[in-house]
């Protein structure tokens, strides 16, 4: 039986038949809640003023731009954001969620940070005024860069060998939302919240679980963040293209969980038939790329696009095509 099937019939099933609140989690849930209209774009600056308060000091709007930014020439590959704007004083933002680990994903996120710059510097500018880009990566997973940490928000940036800022315009910003799975569904009323940034990363983890009753007396944000996010409230277009962004979402989350516990103990059993320390580090290098390989094939036979699997993945489509094949 296929992850979809378990899915539906499991225990879950409220989350994508008849949930009261869409998940944030989901692209679809992310995009409607954030970017589909005025209130929205008022409830992402909401969000990253409360995480990035001096990046945000002065910002009033955001315009929301085509998330799809192609290269100069065709040998450049296309880079595709969930949501992409640019605030009234010039700040571009990129917003992605991020369901699973990517092999390449370090690479991912500054190559969208570089290629925002790159289309927004001027011919002939010889002093190279470039702009101010920040991405805001939502994580439902701790990705093994911050494994020694125990915060949930990091902010990345480049710097030298002593720590010196090297550059004010490029920022990585990482909320790592898997420490918020609330015990029990709901029961927000029941939370004290040490700050807002806890508040909003319990709030996007679980939202999809909760109902009503769940709910405390809200500030005017959250109020009208669980106002627009009623299922209730989408038109059957709308509900169709959720149920299909929650079952993607839980069959991304399934591929990768298989292909990670399959792949990695291939390559480490590879490597200690092998005999040596090198044996061992390459068995696993071969077990993250039949990961990846395990991952793609696992999409494709459940439906997704390229296109889709490229997002996912962060492998390019001359590589999903080579492993399809």
């Amino acid at each position: 039986m296929s992850k979809k099937n378990n899915f539906q019939k499991g225990k879950n099933t409220a989350e994508i038949d008849h949930p009261f609140y869409i998940s944030p989690l989901t692209d679809f849930g992310v995009k409607k809640l954030f970017c589909s209209d005025r209130r929205g774009a008022e409830r992402l600056l909401a969000l990253l003023r409360t995480y990035l308060p001096d990046k945000m000091d002065g910002v009033t709007n955001i315009t929301f731009l085509p998330t799809e930014l192609l290269g100069e020439t065709e040998k450049n590959k296309r880079v595709t954001f969930d949501i992409y704007g640019v605030t009234n004083d010039k700040k571009y933002v990129i917003v992605e969620m991020q369901r699973g680990q990517q092999t390449f994903f370090a690479n991912r996120v500054i190559t969208y940070n570089c290629r925002v710059i790159s289309n927004n510097v001027e011919r002939g500018d010889m002093e190279y005024n470039i702009p101010t880009v920040i991405s805001f990566i939502i994580m439902d997973y701790s990705p093994s860069w911050f494994a020694e940490s125990s915060d949930y928000f990091h902010i990345v940036q480049f710097k030298d060998e002593k720590n010196n800022i090297f550059s004010q315009k490029t920022f990585f910003c990482f909320l790592d939302l898997s420490k918020f799975a609330a015990p029990k569904i709901g029961q927000l009323k029941e939370m004290e919240f040490p700050d807002d940034k806890y508040k909003w990363a319990f709030v996007m983890k679980n939202m999809g679980r909760m109902e009503e009753q769940d709910l405390s007396q809200e500030d005017e944000v959250f109020q009208g963040l669980f106002k627009d996010g009623r299922y209730s409230k989408l038109t059957v277009m709308e509900k169709e293209e959720y149920k299909k962004s929650v079952l993607e979402y839980a069959d991304v989350q399934d591929a990768i969980r298989c292909a990670q516990e399959i792949s990695l103990k291939e390559g480490i059993e590879q490597g200690i038939e092998q005999g040596i320390e090198q044996g061992i580090e390459q068995g696993i290098e071969q077990g993250r790329a039949e990961r990846d390989r395990q991952i793609v094939l696992s999409l494709l036979d459940n439906g997704f696009d390229v296109a889709t699997i490229e997002k996912v993945t962060g492998l390019s489509e001359a590589e999903i095509r080579a492993m399809r094949e």
